[in-house]
């Protein structure tokens, strides 16, 4: 059978595999329970404070009546009680029922970080003391915290993941030994919830994506055979014959070819389903094998048969899926170590899992060698797929490829400089990975990674040549992500910077904390920047002194402003045209700055507020799914260890791979 003719693949896949996966698909393939709607994103960063902390009520324990509630009255029932619900929130419903609070999380972990930072009650209004804040603040986390924390553990349930583009190229890469494998073009890409492109809930599967899947098989097949074959001239073993390797000393012969055949499937099954084969699975496999032989006869090319089976494995929905099997009963349960395998390999490489972690799974060691393996893998070259996978989508930069400044106001934009912004970040990011860096490199530091393009293009002297090397940065200019050109390009307009995207972008990147919308029929400034007069900063202030816009523009116009020093390419500059920079500011909080690198020093010492944004972002990332209300108290942890460890990254991942949602899965189906 010629590898254009595949009518036994097709006829028998159709028969077998189809029904299977579509069977699959209709029973929790699709958006399920346990990942929340993805348009809901990622809910405000909320530190939780122990119970000894916040001060008592009447009975020793603090209670909503005689902690919460009281503070409310003074500060917040003006506005938002008794019918006057500016901004849609009523905190006058509030009972001393704790369940209560279940009803709304977001709101309170609004209220918590309005009054935390500054920003309510507003400043028009009685302002409490910030002994009275910090209070209300901790009675209410510490009330949150009993909540969320106390009766039943509840790690939530992943629904099941369809690889994403990404994953499912370098899984068939490494499955079958053939590096040079690549899809196509005709492959959509993966939609994106939470921030992210590896979510189960939107990680839909169609009809035409199936048939890519099914072309895609063929082609990575007839690969394996071509390569096959060329080894097999030169009798030298290659990459692709490991897939045969086990039975080499098994004779030819037709009659047995069948138990050859059925090793090889025993084989590549359990490497491709990352578990362990049934025997059962393996009889509906050969089924492809004995169709193959019998409809060509003993002149077959008998391998061919088998590869008719591994093209029904790569389109099973145990290959295309990662599916995690619910443990018995509505508890939740320890995930099994090949689910804890595939976990880790996807989240720290986009791939399958290694021999290495396969054999310890096999053994019932992954867990007991965790830390060990951890490390391992982020001092691999395979961690590079984090910076690749999940750095770019953290960092919003992905936008920088079809980014296309206006040629009139920026000349010296061009592919080499494009390629280099990218590659600056990128290297950056496997740096703090790679050398086990503090994650707070990432708010500011005094290095970076340029070539000769890139540091002319920053005014850095003494770099020559294409080759990217670490380099000093001049603190007062630069330092950390906030000041790399692929991130000030990427929150800008083809005209001019926008404090506005870059304001929203410091909220949302390094805090996890995502400001309202506009409300509607609020004027935008000039989009092509021709009519805007006096400098950036003087246009900016009309939009704080309009009481629709001030509430939120207050909160990241000074953040944006802060970086008025860098243009629409991240260049330094001291004047806006003839307008000398201004890049001074005051915070919500009251923290004031007065230049660039005041402002970083700032955000530094919101360190615990960037270090549980990047632990939300990070878990997200790990589990393919949003974050709820219950996954606080692992968040909590996550934290702790975190700064235990001083912060390096390795202490950020391996407190996200030893915590309850990473660990465990509910048997039961969660209700909104």
């Amino acid at each position: 059978m010629a590898l254009g003719r595949s009518t036994p693949f097709v006829v028998i896949t159709t028969l077998v595999c189809i029904p299977v996966l579509t069977t699959f698909v209709a029973h929790g393939a699709m958006p399920g329970p346990g990942g929340g709607s993805p348009t809901a994103t990622d809910k405000p960063a909320v530190h939780a404070t122990k119970a000894s902390e916040a001060k008592p009520g009447a009975s020793g324990q603090t209670t909503l009546a005689g902690n919460v509630v009281p503070f409310l009255k003074i500060h917040c029932y003006r506005c938002h009680a008794d019918g006057k619900n500016r901004g849609d929130v009523a905190l006058d419903g509030i009972k001393d029922d704790e369940n209560a609070l279940k009803d709304d999380r977001a709101l309170w972990d609004t209220v918590i970080r309005a009054v935390q930072n500054g920003e309510m009650p507003p400043k028009r209004s009685p302002r409490p003391t910030d002994v009275e804040a910090d209070m209300f603040v901790k009675s209410l986390n510490t009330i949150l915290a009993r909540v969320d924390c106390g009766g039943t553990k509840n790690p939530g349930r992943v629904t099941a993941r369809r690889l994403n583009r990404v994953e499912y190229q370098n899984t068939i890469r490494d499955l079958l030994y053939i590096p040079e494998f690549t899809i196509g073009d005709d492959f959509p890409p993966d939609d994106i919830g939470y921030g992210f492109d590896n979510i189960g809930d939107v990680l839909t599967m169609s009809s035409s994506l199936l048939e890519r899947y099914l072309k895609s098989a063929e082609l990575a097949m007839a690969l394996t055979d071509k390569t096959a074959k060329q080894s097999k001239a030169r009798t030298k073993m290659v990459e692709p014959l490991k897939l045969f390797a086990d039975v080499q000393t098994i004779p030819l012969e037709f009659n047995n070819y069948q138990q050859r055949a059925r090793i090889v499937l025993e084989r590549f099954a359990a490497r491709a389903y990352r578990r362990p084969v049934k025997p059962e699975e393996i009889e509906r496999l050969m089924d492809f094998v004995r169709f193959s032989l019998a409809h060509e006869g003993e002149s077959f090319d008998r391998p061919r048969a088998t590869f008719a089976a591994m093209r029904a494995v790569l389109v099973s929905p145990h290959f295309l899926f990662r599916i995690e099997q619910d443990p018995p009963g509505a508890d939740a349960a320890l995930i099994t170590e090949h689910e804890l395998a595939t976990r880790l390999s996807y989240f720290l490489w986009s791939t399958m899992p290694d021999e290495e972690l396969t054999y310890l799974a096999n053994q019932g060691q992954l867990r007991a060698n965790l830390d060990e393996q951890v490390r391992r893998m982020l001092a691999s070259p395979r961690a590079h797929a984090l910076t690749e996978n999940f750095a770019t989508q953290w960092l919003k930069i992905r936008g920088i490829k079809t980014f296309a400044p206006d040629p009139a106001l920026y000349p010296t934009f061009n592919e080499p400089l494009r390629k280099a912004m990218l590659e600056e970040t990128s290297r950056f990011f496997d740096h703090v990975v790679t050398n086990d860096r503090p994650i707070l490199d990432f708010i500011d530091a005094d290095y970076t990674f340029a070539n000769e393009v890139l540091a002319k293009h920053y005014g850095i002297a003494g770099v020559s040549g294409e080759e990217f090397r670490k380099v000093a940065v001049d603190r007062r200019q630069r330092g950390g992500v906030l000041t790399h050109a692929s991130v000030l390009s990427a929150t800008s307009t083809p005209v001019r910077p926008s404090p506005v995207k870059r304001g929203i972008w410091i909220l949302e990147v390094l805090f996890n904390t995502r400001p309202a919308p506009p409300p509607p029929n609020v004027p935008e400034l000039e989009a092509d920047g021709k009519k805007l007069t006096g400098s950036l900063r003087q246009v900016m202030q009309k939009h704080r002194d309009n009481p629709q816009c001030a509430g939120c523009h207050s909160k990241f116009d000074p953040m944006g402003l802060a970086l008025e020093n860098y243009d629409a390419l991240g260049r330094w500059r001291s004047n806006d045209g003839t307008n000398p920079i201004d890049a001074s500011g005051v915070l919500p909080g009251g923290q004031s700055f007065g230049t660039a690198q005041e402002f970083r020093a700032v955000l530094l010492g919101r360190r615990s507020d960037f270090r549980r944004g990047l632990a939300e972002k990070l878990l997200t990332y790990a589990l393919g799914r949003g974050l709820e209300y219950y996954d606080r108290c692992a968040i909590d942890g996550i934290c702790a260890a975190t700064a235990t460890g001083d912060d390096r990254f390795s202490s950020l991942i391996l407190a996200i791979v030893k915590s309850d949602p990473f660990q465990y899965r509910n048997g039961r189906q969660e209700t909104k």
